[in-house]
Protein backbone atom coordinates (compact mmCIF):
# COMPACT_ATOMS: atom_id res chain seq x y z
CA UNK A 1 0.00 0.00 0.00
CA UNK A 2 1.11 3.47 -0.85
CA UNK A 3 1.04 6.05 1.78
CA UNK A 4 1.20 9.23 -0.66
CA UNK A 5 1.47 9.27 -4.60
CA UNK A 6 2.80 12.28 -6.62
CA UNK A 7 1.89 11.93 -9.42
CA UNK A 8 1.69 13.70 -13.02
CA UNK A 9 4.85 16.12 -12.53
CA UNK A 10 8.21 16.50 -14.44
CA UNK A 11 10.51 14.60 -11.93
CA UNK A 12 14.62 16.68 -12.28
CA UNK A 13 16.96 14.73 -10.09
CA UNK A 14 20.66 15.86 -11.12
CA UNK A 15 22.33 13.54 -9.03
CA UNK A 16 20.68 10.38 -11.10
CA UNK A 17 20.92 12.74 -14.60
CA UNK A 18 16.81 12.16 -14.48
CA UNK A 19 14.62 14.87 -16.11
CA UNK A 20 11.11 12.92 -17.11
CA UNK A 21 7.39 13.10 -16.35
CA UNK A 22 7.34 10.49 -13.43
CA UNK A 23 4.87 9.92 -10.38
CA UNK A 24 6.40 9.60 -6.85
CA UNK A 25 5.50 6.84 -4.25
CA UNK A 26 6.10 7.18 -0.54
CA UNK A 27 5.46 4.22 2.17
CA UNK A 28 6.70 3.92 5.34
CA UNK A 29 8.37 7.52 4.97
CA UNK A 30 10.60 6.13 2.22
CA UNK A 31 10.96 6.74 -1.47
CA UNK A 32 9.18 3.26 -2.67
CA UNK A 33 8.85 3.65 -6.91
CA UNK A 34 9.67 6.78 -9.48
CA UNK A 35 8.19 5.54 -12.62
CA UNK A 36 5.93 6.98 -15.47
CA UNK A 37 2.12 5.81 -14.98
CA UNK A 38 1.94 4.55 -11.43
CA UNK A 39 -1.67 3.25 -9.86
CA UNK A 40 -3.06 5.36 -7.76
CA UNK A 41 -5.67 2.34 -6.83
CA UNK A 42 -3.29 1.46 -3.91
CA UNK A 43 -2.47 4.52 -2.65
CA UNK A 44 -3.66 5.83 0.38
CA UNK A 45 -2.98 9.43 -0.71
CA UNK A 46 -2.75 10.77 -3.92
CA UNK A 47 -1.52 14.65 -4.81
CA UNK A 48 -1.43 15.39 -8.58
CA UNK A 49 1.20 17.62 -9.82
CA UNK A 50 0.66 18.22 -13.05
CA UNK A 51 2.55 21.22 -14.59
CA UNK A 52 4.96 21.17 -11.72
CA UNK A 53 8.13 20.62 -11.20
CA UNK A 54 9.30 17.44 -8.26
CA UNK A 55 12.97 17.72 -7.15
CA UNK A 56 15.04 15.96 -4.02
CA UNK A 57 14.07 18.03 -0.64
CA UNK A 58 15.84 21.37 -0.90
CA UNK A 59 19.06 22.13 1.22
CA UNK A 60 19.85 25.50 3.04
CA UNK A 61 23.67 25.11 3.95
CA UNK A 62 23.25 28.86 6.06
CA UNK A 63 20.52 29.36 8.15
CA UNK A 64 19.84 30.66 11.84
CA UNK A 65 16.97 28.86 13.55
CA UNK A 66 17.85 29.26 17.15
CA UNK A 67 13.94 30.91 17.73
CA UNK A 68 12.91 32.48 20.78
CA UNK A 69 17.25 32.42 21.67
CA UNK A 70 18.91 34.65 19.19
CA UNK A 71 17.25 37.59 18.11
CA UNK A 72 17.62 36.94 14.44
CA UNK A 73 16.35 33.83 14.80
CA UNK A 74 13.72 32.02 12.17
CA UNK A 75 11.52 29.79 13.03
CA UNK A 76 12.86 26.42 11.16
CA UNK A 77 9.58 25.68 9.58
CA UNK A 78 9.22 28.58 8.16
CA UNK A 79 12.80 28.50 6.62
CA UNK A 80 12.30 24.87 6.05
CA UNK A 81 8.97 23.04 5.33
CA UNK A 82 6.74 25.52 4.90
CA UNK A 83 9.09 27.61 2.32
CA UNK A 84 9.69 24.09 0.00
CA UNK A 85 12.98 23.50 2.18
CA UNK A 86 13.41 19.91 4.05
CA UNK A 87 16.84 20.03 5.83
CA UNK A 88 18.37 23.68 6.85
CA UNK A 89 22.45 23.75 7.98
CA UNK A 90 22.10 26.20 11.00
CA UNK A 91 25.37 28.55 10.52
CA UNK A 92 26.47 29.06 13.97
CA UNK A 93 24.08 30.39 15.84
CA UNK A 94 24.92 28.92 19.18
CA UNK A 95 28.52 28.76 20.46
CA UNK A 96 29.48 25.92 23.43
CA UNK A 97 27.87 27.67 26.22
CA UNK A 98 24.45 28.06 24.33
CA UNK A 99 24.32 25.49 22.30
CA UNK A 100 22.15 22.79 24.69
CA UNK A 101 19.04 24.98 23.88
CA UNK A 102 19.05 23.13 20.01
CA UNK A 103 18.83 19.67 21.03
CA UNK A 104 16.58 20.33 23.65
CA UNK A 105 13.46 22.97 22.18
CA UNK A 106 14.57 23.40 18.84
CA UNK A 107 15.19 20.15 17.11
CA UNK A 108 12.17 18.11 18.76
CA UNK A 109 9.87 20.17 17.74
CA UNK A 110 10.85 20.96 14.22
CA UNK A 111 9.06 19.06 10.94
CA UNK A 112 12.34 19.97 9.36
CA UNK A 113 15.20 18.29 9.72
CA UNK A 114 17.86 20.62 11.25
CA UNK A 115 21.87 20.54 11.29
CA UNK A 116 23.92 22.97 12.76
CA UNK A 117 27.85 24.30 12.93
CA UNK A 118 29.25 25.56 16.10
CA UNK A 119 30.06 28.90 16.30
CA UNK A 120 33.59 29.05 17.71
CA UNK A 121 32.64 32.06 19.86
CA UNK A 122 31.36 30.58 22.96
CA UNK A 123 28.45 32.18 22.85
CA UNK A 124 27.41 32.38 19.48
CA UNK A 125 25.42 34.90 17.83
CA UNK A 126 23.26 35.58 21.02
CA UNK A 127 25.33 39.13 21.01
CA UNK A 128 27.71 40.96 18.22
CA UNK A 129 30.61 41.35 18.32
CA UNK A 130 30.95 37.52 18.46
CA UNK A 131 33.87 37.30 18.56
CA UNK A 132 36.33 40.37 19.43
CA UNK A 133 39.30 38.99 21.53
CA UNK A 134 40.60 35.77 22.29
CA UNK A 135 38.80 35.17 25.36
CA UNK A 136 35.53 34.68 23.24
CA UNK A 137 37.07 30.83 22.28
CA UNK A 138 36.70 28.17 24.94
CA UNK A 139 38.77 25.99 22.46
CA UNK A 140 38.61 22.65 25.00
CA UNK A 141 34.51 23.38 25.48
CA UNK A 142 33.82 24.06 22.19
CA UNK A 143 35.76 20.53 20.89
CA UNK A 144 33.98 18.68 23.83
CA UNK A 145 30.18 20.05 22.93
CA UNK A 146 30.95 18.82 18.72
CA UNK A 147 32.09 15.21 20.28
CA UNK A 148 28.77 15.40 22.78
CA UNK A 149 26.15 16.39 19.77
CA UNK A 150 27.42 14.55 16.59
CA UNK A 151 25.31 14.22 13.78
CA UNK A 152 23.61 17.22 15.34
CA UNK A 153 26.75 19.72 15.10
CA UNK A 154 28.12 19.18 11.52
CA UNK A 155 31.16 21.65 11.92
CA UNK A 156 32.66 24.87 13.55
CA UNK A 157 31.92 28.10 12.03
CA UNK A 158 33.79 31.23 12.31
CA UNK A 159 32.67 35.20 11.25
CA UNK A 160 36.38 35.81 9.74
CA UNK A 161 34.80 39.89 9.88
CA UNK A 162 34.56 42.42 13.05
CA UNK A 163 36.81 43.80 15.76
CA UNK A 164 38.28 40.47 15.70
CA UNK A 165 40.59 41.18 12.66
CA UNK A 166 42.54 44.04 13.63
CA UNK A 167 42.88 42.54 17.30
CA UNK A 168 43.69 38.43 16.38
CA UNK A 169 44.00 38.47 12.47
CA UNK A 170 44.20 35.14 11.02
CA UNK A 171 44.84 33.73 14.29
CA UNK A 172 41.36 33.55 15.18
CA UNK A 173 40.64 31.49 11.65
CA UNK A 174 43.24 29.05 12.95
CA UNK A 175 41.96 28.39 16.10
CA UNK A 176 38.37 27.97 14.79
CA UNK A 177 40.51 24.92 12.21
CA UNK A 178 41.81 23.73 15.32
CA UNK A 179 38.74 23.22 16.70
CA UNK A 180 37.23 21.54 13.94
CA UNK A 181 40.40 19.18 13.44
CA UNK A 182 40.21 18.17 16.60
CA UNK A 183 36.27 17.96 16.81
CA UNK A 184 36.63 15.67 13.27
CA UNK A 185 34.30 18.01 11.80
CA UNK A 186 34.74 20.60 8.81
CA UNK A 187 35.13 24.07 9.43
CA UNK A 188 32.96 27.09 7.66
CA UNK A 189 34.34 30.14 7.23
CA UNK A 190 32.22 33.88 6.45
CA UNK A 191 34.25 36.08 4.65
CA UNK A 192 33.62 39.39 3.55
CA UNK A 193 35.34 41.66 6.04
CA UNK A 194 34.38 45.60 6.36
CA UNK A 195 37.99 46.68 6.66
CA UNK A 196 40.47 47.24 3.53
CA UNK A 197 43.14 44.79 5.08
CA UNK A 198 45.23 44.29 8.20
CA UNK A 199 47.37 46.01 9.83
CA UNK A 200 48.10 49.48 8.07
CA UNK A 201 46.60 48.32 4.60
CA UNK A 202 49.37 47.64 3.02
CA UNK A 203 49.09 43.69 3.86
CA UNK A 204 46.81 41.11 1.85
CA UNK A 205 42.84 40.60 3.60
CA UNK A 206 41.99 38.06 6.02
CA UNK A 207 39.96 36.32 3.61
CA UNK A 208 43.67 35.96 1.20
CA UNK A 209 45.15 34.94 4.48
CA UNK A 210 42.82 32.57 5.53
CA UNK A 211 41.96 30.83 2.51
CA UNK A 212 45.63 28.69 2.18
CA UNK A 213 44.31 27.38 5.95
CA UNK A 214 41.13 25.31 4.52
CA UNK A 215 41.23 22.05 3.19
CA UNK A 216 38.92 19.89 1.19
CA UNK A 217 35.52 19.56 2.35
CA UNK A 218 35.76 22.84 4.33
CA UNK A 219 33.28 25.64 3.24
CA UNK A 220 33.53 29.21 2.61
CA UNK A 221 30.18 30.96 2.37
CA UNK A 222 28.98 34.20 1.39
CA UNK A 223 31.18 34.04 -1.77
CA UNK A 224 29.80 36.97 -3.18
CA UNK A 225 29.77 39.34 -0.25
CA UNK A 226 30.88 43.03 -1.72
CA UNK A 227 32.26 44.05 1.70
CA UNK A 228 35.99 44.84 0.97
CA UNK A 229 37.32 41.21 2.44
CA UNK A 230 35.80 39.62 -1.09
CA UNK A 231 36.99 37.76 -3.54
CA UNK A 232 38.20 40.56 -6.09
CA UNK A 233 41.25 42.03 -5.65
CA UNK A 234 41.07 45.91 -6.19
CA UNK A 235 42.28 45.26 -10.01
CA UNK A 236 39.38 43.68 -10.63
CA UNK A 237 40.41 40.43 -10.69
CA UNK A 238 39.42 36.73 -8.86
CA UNK A 239 42.04 36.57 -5.86
CA UNK A 240 44.38 34.05 -7.09
CA UNK A 241 43.73 32.40 -3.34
CA UNK A 242 39.92 31.28 -4.18
CA UNK A 243 40.88 29.97 -7.43
CA UNK A 244 43.33 27.60 -5.73
CA UNK A 245 41.51 26.73 -2.69
CA UNK A 246 38.63 25.93 -5.24
CA UNK A 247 41.13 23.36 -7.13
CA UNK A 248 42.06 21.67 -4.02
CA UNK A 249 38.23 21.03 -2.66
CA UNK A 250 37.23 23.58 -0.51
CA UNK A 251 33.25 24.61 -0.79
CA UNK A 252 31.96 27.26 -1.91
CA UNK A 253 28.65 28.66 -0.41
CA UNK A 254 27.00 31.40 -1.74
CA UNK A 255 24.75 32.77 1.46
CA UNK A 256 23.02 35.58 0.01
CA UNK A 257 21.57 37.00 3.62
CA UNK A 258 21.11 40.64 4.23
CA UNK A 259 24.82 42.65 3.45
CA UNK A 260 26.95 39.80 1.75
CA UNK A 261 25.72 39.10 -1.85
CA UNK A 262 26.90 41.90 -5.05
CA UNK A 263 25.38 41.02 -8.34
CA UNK A 264 28.91 42.75 -9.61
CA UNK A 265 30.69 40.46 -7.72
CA UNK A 266 29.30 37.68 -8.59
CA UNK A 267 29.13 38.13 -12.63
CA UNK A 268 32.74 39.38 -12.16
CA UNK A 269 33.87 35.66 -10.14
CA UNK A 270 31.75 33.55 -13.07
CA UNK A 271 33.08 35.11 -16.08
CA UNK A 272 36.83 34.25 -13.95
CA UNK A 273 36.35 30.91 -13.19
CA UNK A 274 34.73 30.62 -10.19
CA UNK A 275 32.13 28.01 -9.77
CA UNK A 276 29.93 28.01 -6.80
CA UNK A 277 28.35 24.78 -5.44
CA UNK A 278 25.19 25.78 -3.48
CA UNK A 279 22.87 28.43 -2.80
CA UNK A 280 21.84 29.36 0.44
CA UNK A 281 20.09 31.92 2.29
CA UNK A 282 21.48 32.80 5.46
CA UNK A 283 17.67 33.64 6.25
CA UNK A 284 16.52 35.22 9.75
CA UNK A 285 13.20 37.13 9.93
CA UNK A 286 14.48 40.89 8.69
CA UNK A 287 16.39 38.92 6.16
CA UNK A 288 12.78 36.74 4.89
CA UNK A 289 11.13 40.42 5.15
CA UNK A 290 13.89 42.62 3.71
CA UNK A 291 16.17 41.03 1.18
CA UNK A 292 16.68 37.45 0.94
CA UNK A 293 12.68 36.48 1.11
CA UNK A 294 13.30 32.81 0.12
CA UNK A 295 15.21 30.02 -1.07
CA UNK A 296 13.25 29.82 -4.48
CA UNK A 297 13.39 33.18 -4.88
CA UNK A 298 17.26 32.59 -4.39
CA UNK A 299 17.18 29.96 -7.25
CA UNK A 300 15.29 32.40 -9.29
CA UNK A 301 18.53 35.47 -9.10
CA UNK A 302 21.08 32.44 -10.41
CA UNK A 303 18.93 31.67 -12.95
CA UNK A 304 18.89 35.78 -14.09
CA UNK A 305 22.56 35.06 -13.66
CA UNK A 306 22.74 32.71 -16.10
CA UNK A 307 22.12 29.27 -14.60
CA UNK A 308 19.93 26.81 -15.80
CA UNK A 309 17.25 24.97 -13.84
CA UNK A 310 19.31 21.90 -13.58
CA UNK A 311 21.95 23.58 -11.98
CA UNK A 312 20.30 25.63 -9.56
CA UNK A 313 18.53 22.50 -8.53
CA UNK A 314 21.55 20.81 -8.23
CA UNK A 315 23.28 23.64 -6.23
CA UNK A 316 20.29 22.93 -3.31
CA UNK A 317 20.03 19.40 -3.50
CA UNK A 318 23.03 16.99 -4.06
CA UNK A 319 25.63 19.65 -3.52
CA UNK A 320 24.94 20.48 -0.07
CA UNK A 321 24.09 16.50 0.57
CA UNK A 322 27.68 16.51 -0.73
CA UNK A 323 28.63 18.89 1.57
CA UNK A 324 27.67 17.52 4.61
CA UNK A 325 28.78 14.06 3.49
CA UNK A 326 24.82 12.35 3.11
CA UNK A 327 24.47 12.06 -0.85
CA UNK A 328 23.84 8.59 -0.02
CA UNK A 329 20.83 9.72 2.28
CA UNK A 330 19.96 13.07 0.99
CA UNK A 331 19.38 15.12 -2.37
CA UNK A 332 18.19 12.58 -4.35
CA UNK A 333 14.81 10.95 -5.60
CA UNK A 334 16.48 6.83 -6.21
CA UNK A 335 14.22 4.31 -4.66
CA UNK A 336 14.95 3.43 -0.66
CA UNK A 337 16.00 7.25 -0.02
CA UNK A 338 13.98 9.43 3.18
CA UNK A 339 10.99 11.02 1.33
CA UNK A 340 11.75 14.37 1.19
CA UNK A 341 10.86 16.05 -1.38
CA UNK A 342 10.18 19.70 -2.88
CA UNK A 343 7.53 20.51 -5.53
CA UNK A 344 7.61 23.80 -7.05
CA UNK A 345 6.12 25.79 -9.82
CA UNK A 346 8.06 27.59 -12.34
CA UNK A 347 6.58 31.27 -13.35
CA UNK A 348 7.35 33.11 -15.79
CA UNK A 349 7.36 37.18 -16.13
CA UNK A 350 9.25 40.31 -16.13
CA UNK A 351 11.06 40.31 -12.17
CA UNK A 352 13.48 42.56 -10.98
CA UNK A 353 15.97 41.09 -8.69
CA UNK A 354 17.84 43.30 -5.89
CA UNK A 355 21.24 42.48 -3.81
CA UNK A 356 22.76 43.89 -0.86
CA UNK A 357 24.78 46.54 -2.68
CA UNK A 358 22.13 48.74 -4.16
CA UNK A 359 22.36 46.92 -7.39
CA UNK A 360 19.38 45.15 -9.71
CA UNK A 361 18.85 41.98 -11.75
CA UNK A 362 15.87 41.53 -14.24
CA UNK A 363 15.29 38.16 -15.01
CA UNK A 364 12.16 36.09 -16.55
CA UNK A 365 11.79 33.25 -14.37
CA UNK A 366 10.63 32.53 -10.95
CA UNK A 367 9.49 29.10 -8.93
CA UNK A 368 7.31 28.87 -6.17
CA UNK A 369 6.62 25.97 -3.53
CA UNK A 370 3.49 24.12 -3.71
CA UNK A 371 4.54 21.23 -1.34
CA UNK A 372 7.26 19.82 0.59
CA UNK A 373 7.21 16.69 1.33
CA UNK A 374 9.50 15.54 4.37
CA UNK A 375 10.18 11.37 5.48
CA UNK A 376 6.52 10.85 4.16
CA UNK A 377 4.59 13.54 5.58
CA UNK A 378 3.40 16.48 3.31
CA UNK A 379 3.59 20.26 4.07
CA UNK A 380 1.61 23.30 2.28
CA UNK A 381 3.38 25.86 2.25
CA UNK A 382 3.65 29.42 3.91
CA UNK A 383 1.57 32.43 2.36
CA UNK A 384 4.96 33.64 1.54
CA UNK A 385 7.59 36.19 2.29
CA UNK A 386 5.34 39.42 0.57
CA UNK A 387 2.02 40.79 0.54
CA UNK A 388 1.40 38.58 -2.50
CA UNK A 389 2.76 35.78 -1.87
CA UNK A 390 5.79 33.84 -3.53
CA UNK A 391 6.70 35.69 -6.47
CA UNK A 392 9.69 38.37 -6.92
CA UNK A 393 9.13 42.11 -7.55
CA UNK A 394 7.66 43.03 -10.47
CA UNK A 395 9.99 44.60 -13.06
CA UNK A 396 7.16 47.02 -14.41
Amino acid sequence: MTDLLLKGGEVIDPAQGVRAKLDVAVTDGVISAVAPNISAADAKRVIHVNGNIVIPGMIDLHTHVYEGVNQNGINPDLAGVRSGVTTVLDAGSSGCYTFGGFPRYIVPRAKTRIYCMLHISRVGLSYQPDTSRREDIDLEETVSVIKANKPLIQGVKIRAVGPGVPRMGVEMVRLAKQAATEGGVRLMVHIGDRSIADGDGTEPTITRRLLPLLDEGDIITHLFSGNPGRIIGADGKVIQEILEAQARGVFLDTAHGRQNFSFHVAKTALDQGVRPLSISTDMTPPGRMNTVHSMTEMLARFMALGFSLEDVIRMTTVNPARALGMEDTLGSLAAGRPADISVLKEETGDWRFHDTEGDTLRGDKALVPVVTVKDGEAFSPDWGPRPWGWLPDSAN
